[in-house]
């Protein structure tokens, strides 16, 4: 029986002559007259596939591929399409628990809008929670509770920005948590406040804890169902691989889902979980980690890297300068770490064997963290570790060559280029022309050398990743804005983007034997794309969609499969 796919063909081979007789050598699954990327420079172009017990046999000629099948395979007539190595995106959160959206509202009375559909489902005391708002969509870049107030004076409201490091609440909410004039910024955090001290409803970075903490906790069901529902959505663009860099402790409700997921064998795609980067971390407790790094050998759901964070975000004003921003002149940020703790910090990781991530946007944040990977390797006398900084966004020029030098990744993000309002809003006048000119500056990395790993930082961005490429290479939204890119000198070339979201993002996570080529011997993680990203002009580049998502040999999108 053969069943179609849009234009593709998922069907059982019929036997003739020149068909293997024994299946048990045969493959399982072939793909046919395919325009093959295989990211392997030994061999970079191939028409046809081979998989067999879920890894690649060979990569080669279509008739040749044939010939190798028995009349149980299993054959993918990509018709010409483009196949790619499956997507790995490198900087992925799980998102626990569905809220409004409220990306690209632009308006308070958008936010407003949606937020008013979305409580048409909710009990009268339940908290109102949305997600994805911008400075750029408050009269004057300046968020504040008056305009939750004036509609939502009967329940509390919580609303997280795109970026996840700020959240804005209603007075509701402020009361609850006990916030007045008188509460004092904790420590790696700052409370809003207006002319006259009185709280307006901002909480930034460890000030959103005063009333994240008093929203009812998600129970393992519903996280469960968020493994599901999300890493399927992840499947239908392409992606065969997410690392979930949330921190999330190993007794977390998140790490508990994937878990389940794990032996219910209900994983669409793998998963690689960040664990939290601890200040005062004891011989114990790194050996619990690489414990947990060294059982879960099979590669779906792997541990064995740390995360920490050094400062927040641009349109925040909390990244880390060493100038002061320029419409701040006396503020240069939020670093949430000392330079000797976070050295010793690291150096304990990287003696017990396990790699570190560091959260930092600002040039001061990422010095610092290159500065502490530096100490490890020389203290400890290690290499290898593969050390990251997690979005790396505004770099010194005189700290890139740094990260080759060190061996440290550059785990940037593609969407981060992509010039919504938000980001023309904010950096140009946060930082100045000089500063912004350079940020996400992806071309920058590769003329430096360094490993560059892209990610999206779902859900602060889609993580569609043909719309992350797009934006990588033509640093324009999908409409074409603005003419000529956001400082187009920092495009980079599609060859290049697919290979920091396929080559360089196993590499990141020490996975590049196992995965990120179509290499025989590898990991039949594989994509079907509808158009050949190669031939089309780069302006399309957003609307190329999976049409078929192979996952360790099986199909996960596509092919029939929902």
């Amino acid at each position: 029986m053969t069943s179609r796919v849009g234009f593709l063909l998922l069907l059982a081979l019929v036997s003739g002559p020149g068909c293997r007789r024994d299946a048990s050598q045969a493959p399982d699954l072939i793909v046919v007259d395919a325009r093959v990327w295989t990211g392997d420079p030994a061999r970079q172009e191939a028409e046809a596939i081979a998989v067999r017990d879920g890894r690649i046999l060979t990569v080669g000629n279509s008739d040749v591929v044939r010939s190798m099948a028995s009349p149980a395979t299993r054959v993918i007539d990509a018709q010409g399409r483009r196949v790619v190595p499956g997507f790995n995106d490198a900087h992925w959160h799980l998102p626990l628990r569905p809220q409004v959206d409220l990306a690209g509202a632009g308006r308070v009375a958008e936010i407003v809008r949606r937020l008013g559909e979305g409580q048409a489902s909710l009990g009268t005391e339940a908290w109102l929670l949305g997600r994805g708002w911008g400075p750029s969509d408050f009269p004057g870049l300046k968020p504040h509770r008056q305009y939750l107030d004036a509609v939502f004076a009967g329940r509390p409201v919580m609303l997280t920005d795109r970026d996840g490091h700020q959240v804005l609440v209603n007075g509701v909410a402020l009361a609850r948590a006990g916030i007045t004039r008188d509460t004092p910024d904790p420590p790696n955090g700052r409370i809003g406040r207006d002319p006259n001290g009185e709280p307006t409803g901002l909480l930034q970075e460890a000030a959103m804890a005063l009333v994240q903490r008093l929203v009812p906790p998600v129970s393992e069901d519903e996280a469960y169902r968020m493994v599901l529902g999300e890493l399927s959505k992840a499947a239908s663009y392409g992606l065969t691989s997410v690392q979930d860099a949330s921190a999330s402790a190993p007794d977390s409700v998140r790490v508990k889902a994937y878990k389940r997921a794990l032996a219910a064998r209900t994983l669409p795609i793998r998963v690689r979980v960040a664990v939290p980067l601890e200040k005062n971390v004891t011989p114990e407790r790194l050996a619990e980690l690489v414990r947990l790094r060294d059982s879960h050998p099979d590669g779906w759901l792997t541990f064995g890297i740390a995360k920490g964070m050094l400062d927040g975000t641009v349109d925040g004003h909390t990244a880390a300068l060493l100038a002061p921003y320029a419409d701040r002149p006396t503020d240069t940020g939020l670093p949430m770490w000392d330079q000797e703790t976070l050295n010793a910090s690291v150096a304990a990781y990287d003696k017990a064997g396990l790699q570190v991530e560091l959260h930092a946007v600002g040039d001061r944040a990422i010095r610092m963290a290159l500065d502490a990977f530096a100490h490890a390797a020389r203290v400890n006398g290690t290499t290898e570790r593969r050390h990251r900084v997690e979005h790396v966004e505004l770099p010194s020029p005189e700290d890139l060559p740094r990260f080759r030098a060190l061996g440290v990744i550059a785990s940037t993000q593609a969407m981060f280029a992509s010039p919504d309002a938000v980001t023309l809003g904010s950096f140009a006048p946060a930082l100045g022309p000089e500063r912004a000119s350079r940020a996400d500056a992806f071309a920058l990395f590769d003329e430096a050398g360094a490993v560059q790993a892209f990610g999206s930082d779902y859900p602060v961005f889609t993580m569609e990743v043909m719309r992350g490429i797009h934006a990588a290479v033509t640093r324009q939204l999908p409409d074409g804005t603005p003419a000529g890119g956001w400082y187009p000198r920092n495009r980079i070339g599609v060859a290049a983007a697919l290979r920091h979201y396929t080559v360089d993002a196993a590499y990141a996570s020490r996975e590049e034997r196992e995965k990120g080529t179509l290499s025989p011997g590898r990991l039949a993680d594989f994509v079907v794309l509808s158009e050949d990203v190669f031939s089309i002009p780069p302006e399309r580049l957003w609307a190329v969609k999976a049409m078929v998502t192979v996952v360790g040999g099986q199909v996960r999108w596509g092919g029939g499969q929902k």
